[in-house]
């Protein structure tokens, strides 16, 4: 038998509470027994069936209660096999005999098996398992396995499932392993889902033996009574819930529980379902911060105080320019640190201003320090720089340097002197032809830049005149005549110089055909010759000369 349980059943049932009500109320408990054959087939030590110790022990209890718990009883199988038909004996008052009768019938030596899981969902489809009004326990007493035949192991766990279905109709379900050949595993689960497992138990256990089971154990006719009595007691103690729980008239009388504070312990009593009236001393709001008592009973003296009354201490640090002061404790809290001189910024004067061992850290120079600064280099002079706050001031009097401006100086001061000019300012330079037609002119320098040719005269469209004016060294080449014409000796004659063999004229032909080769005095030869050049000469002087 399972003392443990049997002892936290009868702490608890002064401690649980109840719903509300100022009536006494019988609870419901429907025992869910074990009929299958081997409750007679299989005996219990110091002799006898599990049958015969079972009906001993529920008729003992019955008997004890019958006047202040309602019992019913639903047997398995019931009538044979795997058949569970209903509930053997309806809950009600005065049940006890009833349930005793019934009892009286043993099972077959064979042929009976053991419909747990069907047991189980029967129970929770019955009506008085499901009244919110009612308080209500089941309890599931058996000696085996689930097992119905042929055996399907699948159906092993049903139980559990169905046993979790009871409970969800607000019915207490307790489980009790009667005998060493039960499924420990099943009814470890079942219990353990209930809420009705003995403190500390292992839930995984799956044998018999495997110490510190979930459910109540029984082995015989005293155990199992002792497990049943607790269940009972436990139903039927008056409470703290404001209820009749004994029915013996009297709500929540004579109930006391102890009760402490972390200043020490005491008594509570229970009034209208509630506990009050906890006589263990109550602790302060707060430490006093007096060096002697624990006013709020935590076991630490003047915890969360800074300091006890009338203490002083010295505070801050003597470093550089810092200085230690004088702090007194008023009501556990320090008060003003008095001539403390603290950390400032540093403010580079040559002084540890943040009293940190070091002077005048962080900053590049001292107060008043004066270096050279800027370039001697080009058209650039250099200057001075003054410290103040720590910095270098702006370079004063020196030339900085600037853009080049192609005078010959170097203006950017690094070293070369109009670099990235074209020229000199100033300077000049020749440019144009002076081929044919053209004059050459001149360019000068400035701002590095060199300016247009001035006073030159540049190449035109050729034209037939016995001039270069396109200026390229030859004259009249590609010059324009009008159709038919070509330019010879800078006039637009007829004919096309280049498709017109000249005439061939034997030697000492004169072209007449008389043969001779020169003109009679006073001919028309020379005459000719002095009209063509007449014509050059007059389209010469008419033509300007083209300048640009």
């Amino acid at each position: 038998m399972n003392i443990r349980f049997v002892a936290v059943l009868l702490a608890a049932a002064c401690l649980a509470p109840r719903p509300a009500s100022a009536q006494c109320e019988t609870p419901s408990l429907l025992l869910i027994l074990d009929k299958s054959s081997s409750m007679v087939t299989g005996t219990v030590p110091g002799g006898g069936t599990k049958w015969d110790a079972a009906r001993a022990a529920v008729s003992t209890i019955t008997g004890r209660f019958d006047t202040s718990i309602d019992f019913g009883l639903l047997v398995f199988p019931d009538p044979n096999r795997c058949e569970v038909s209903g509930v053997a004996v309806p809950v009600g008052p005065g049940t006890a005999s009833a349930v005793a009768a019934y009892l009286a019938d043993p099972p077959p030596a064979g042929g009976n098996y053991t419909p747990m899981w069907q047991a189980i969902d029967v129970a929770a489809g019955y009506a008085p398992m499901s009244d919110p009004s009612e308080r209500r326990i089941a309890v599931l007493v058996s000696d085996g396995w689930q097992w119905c035949d042929p055996y399907d192991p699948a159906t092993r766990f049903l139980p559990v499932e169905h046993a979790a279905a009871l409970r969800a109709t607000g019915t207490t379900v307790y489980v009790v392993g009667f005998g060493d050949s039960v499924d420990a595993l099943t009814l470890n689960r079942i219990a353990y889902q209930s809420g009705t497992y003995v403190p500390g138990c292992d839930p995984t256990g799956a044998e018999p033996t495997t110490p510190d089971p979930c459910y109540q154990k029984a082995e015989d006719t005293a155990e199992l009574e002792a497990v049943l009595d607790a269940i009972a007691r436990r139903a039927t103690a008056e409470v703290c819930d404001g209820i009749d729980n004994d029915c013996d008239d009297d709500t929540d009388e004579d109930l006391a529980r102890a009760c402490s504070t972390v200043c020490g312990d005491g008594l509570e009593t229970c009034r209208d379902g509630s506990w009050v009236d906890c006589t263990a001393p109550a602790p302060a709001a707060g430490e006093l911060c007096d060096g002697a008592m624990d006013e709020d009973c935590d076991g630490i003296i003047d915890e969360g105080c800074d300091c006890v009354a009338g203490e002083s201490r010295a505070s801050g640090v003597a470093a550089g320019e810092c200085r230690s002061g004088t702090q007194t404790c008023t009501g556990g809290s320090w008060d003003e640190c008095l001539g403390f001189v603290g950390p400032a910024a540093e403010t580079c004067e040559g002084t540890d201003e943040d009293c940190d061992g070091t002077t005048d850290e962080g900053c590049l120079c001292a107060e008043g320090d004066v270096r050279s600064c800027g370039l001697d280099v080009g058209a650039c002079s250099g200057g001075t720089q003054t410290c103040s706050g720590g910095a270098w001031g702006g370079c004063d009097g020196a030339v900085a340097p600037a853009v080049e401006t192609c005078d010959d100086e170097d203006n950017d001061c690094d070293g070369m002197a109009d670099e990235g000019c074209s020229c000199s300012a100033g300077t000049t330079r020749p440019c144009g032809t002076d081929m044919g037609e053209c004059t050459a002119g001149q360019q000068v320098c400035s701002s590095g830049t060199w300016s247009g040719c001035d006073g030159a005269a540049w190449p035109g469209p050729e034209t037939c005149n016995a001039l270069d004016d396109d200026c390229n060294g030859t004259t009249d080449d590609g010059a324009s005549c009008p159709p038919g014409e070509s330019c010879r000796a800078g006039v637009c004659t007829e004919g096309n110089p280049e498709s017109e063999d000249p005439p061939i004229t034997p030697p000492g032909d004169d072209g007449t055909g008389s043969g001779c080769g020169c003109a009679a005095a006073g001919g028309a030869g020379w005459l000719g010759l002095v009209v063509l050049g007449l014509a050059l000469v007059l389209g010469l002087a008419r033509r300007p000369r083209r300048r640009r």
